[in-house]
């Protein structure tokens, strides 16, 4: 018997354990390539089953729509877009749908590798008002589809008649017309503020028409995903004050324009609401014009009072489409009244509103009319503090005439009068205080003329001119401020000698005159007498 060494122990069993890992490892290899093969078959059946799927009409694409326009042209803006199937799709060759697997986003492949399509409605409602929309009027009028009904089944097909070669602007213009018979049930979607998104998610295959509340109207096929970029164009809207009026009296006509800028797309009504301040009555509408041509519109209240601060003017809808692509200027006037602030802008705000979803930001002009003070003192007082002197009186003057004035407190505060007061008057009587005047335009020169003056004191041979100061302010935001500068109208005592040439030598010299001829004359007649 052969000696027992390691070899001939282990080595055997060694060998037969390591012939064992490599059978496992053998069948491990084949079998790992069998699942491969099997994956691939599992893949490529899915895959045939999603091409089959896809080719009888199981489909999800979106429409999303991205607005460009900026925040700074809407307080509010929920533009709410609506979509109507036109025509359903069926897709030959859905292989050319590629899907994102990670995002779910689909694109679809374009020239020859674009997928096949047929279009078709289900119901002859659909198929019949499809069939009556043409291009052109009268005997010129082409049909923009061919409509054929499947005789096997409850199909119409559709296809766009090539002899019409409609545009994607008048098919769009022509299924507006027809939409509410493919209307369904939560096909809105919307967006809610200025320069965001708005999505419509898992719609079929097909085509579509989609409307908005700004007036867009659009067609579009979803044979993948679809995104638009658009502006959303809406109204625009300004408001300028007469450059005249910036600074005014009061009782004077403001002027104001607005103008509203109509876009191509709008179709509905638009509603200007104009707020004035408290120192400002409406007076009337003056005109308004697109162009040379006349708009009609609707005025709330119809003969705003004085009390109304609001008025709205409303352009209805059919006057909207009428004037697309045209600007609307609208002209009317106000007045300055009694109410009026002095020093203080006198703001009127604009507001521009379009269907029920969107509001512009507010558009604001200011008028504003200023005060003028000064004190009757004493030309011989040299101190900070003059005597002030009581009983003259004044004419606040503009080219020559005396301005009509409402005493507000006797002795102390007056206003420009309007057409609309009672009690005027052109006096102004100082009792040692400081004298108001509210109510100035600062673009134009007055005079205080005096009267009378205070017993004991001379007269003011000259007026007064009373004119404001302007000083311009620097930088970017720069502003030109107005001010009319407080004054001191001084009086003197004492008797007033006529100067050399004046009235007083001539009446000497006329005495003289007199008293030489009346001598000479007496002188004549006591010689006759003696002789």
């Amino acid at each position: 018997m052969p000696p027992v060494t390691w070899e001939s122990v282990t080595k055997p069993a060694f060998n037969r354990l390591n012939k064992k890992k490599s059978l496992k490892e053998h069948f491990f290899k084949k079998g790992k390539a069998t699942m491969k093969k099997f994956k691939k078959l599992f893949a490529l059946a899915v895959a045939a089953t999603m091409v089959l799927v896809m080719s009888i009409s199981v489909f999800a694409a979106s429409i999303t729509i991205n607005s460009t326009a900026t925040d700074d042209e809407a307080a509010v803006e929920t533009t709410i877009y609506t979509y109507y199937k036109i025509l359903d799709a069926s897709i030959e060759d859905a292989s050319k749908i590629i899907v994102d697997p990670e995002t779910g986003e689909s694109t679809a492949g374009t020239g020859d590798d674009a997928p096949k399509v047929s279009y078709y409605v289900t119901t002859e409602a659909k198929a019949t008002a499809l069939e009556g929309l043409k291009v052109g009027e009268g005997e010129n009028a082409k049909p923009i589809f061919n409509v054929v009904k499947d005789a096997t089944q409850a199909k119409w097909y559709v296809e766009l008649n090539k002899d019409t070669n409609a545009s994607a602007e008048q098919i769009a213009t022509a299924l507006d017309g027809v939409k509410d018979t493919f209307a369904t049930a939560d096909n809105t979607f919307a967006q809610t503020e200025p320069g965001g998104s708005a999505t419509a998610d898992d719609l079929d295959a097909g085509y579509y028409l989609i409307t908005s509340t700004l007036g867009d109207v659009l067609v579009v096929q979803t044979l993948a995903d679809i995104e638009i970029n658009t502006k959303n164009t809406y109204p625009g809207v300004d408001k300028t004050i007469n450059s005249s009026d910036v600074n005014a009296q009061i009782g004077d006509e403001i002027n104001y324009t607005l103008t509203v800028e109509v876009p191509e797309s709008a179709n509905d009504i638009i509603v200007l609401t104009d707020t004035m301040d408290a120192g400002l009555t409406f007076k009337a509408i003056d005109s308004v014009k697109a162009g040379e041509d006349d708009v009609p519109y609707t005025l709330t209240p119809t003969t705003p009072a004085a009390a109304d601060k609001e008025f709205t003017i409303t352009f209805a809808k059919d006057t909207v489409i009428a004037n697309k692509g045209k600007t609307i200027t609208i002209e009317y006037t106000a007045i300055l009244n009694k109410d009026a602030v002095v020093e203080t802008g006198i703001p009127n705000d604009l507001v521009l509103e379009y269907g029920n979803n969107y509001k512009s930001v507010v558009k604001t002009v200011e008028t504003k009319t200023y005060k003028f003070q000064f004190d009757k003192v004493d030309g011989a007082d040299t101190g900070e503090t003059k005597t002030k002197l009581v009983g003259a009186e004044f004419e606040l003057q503009l080219n020559e005439t005396a301005i009509n004035l409402v005493e507000v407190e006797a002795g102390k505060t007056y206003r420009i009068a309007t057409t609309e007061d009672t009690t005027t008057t052109t006096k102004i009587v100082t009792n040692g205080n400081t004298i108001t005047i509210n109510g100035l335009d600062s673009d134009v020169t007055y005079s205080l003329k005096e009267t009378k003056a205070p017993t004991g004191y001379n007269l003011l041979e000259e007026p007064v001119e009373v004119k404001a100061t302007e000083t311009e302010g620097e930088g970017e935001d720069a502003v030109t401020t107005f001010v009319f500068e407080k004054i001191d109208v001084e009086n003197n005592k004492g008797s007033v000698l006529p100067s050399t040439g004046g009235i007083g030598t001539t009446i000497f010299y006329i005495l003289g005159s007199i008293l030489v001829i009346g001598a000479g004359v007496l002188l004549v007649t006591k010689r006759r007498m003696d002789a």
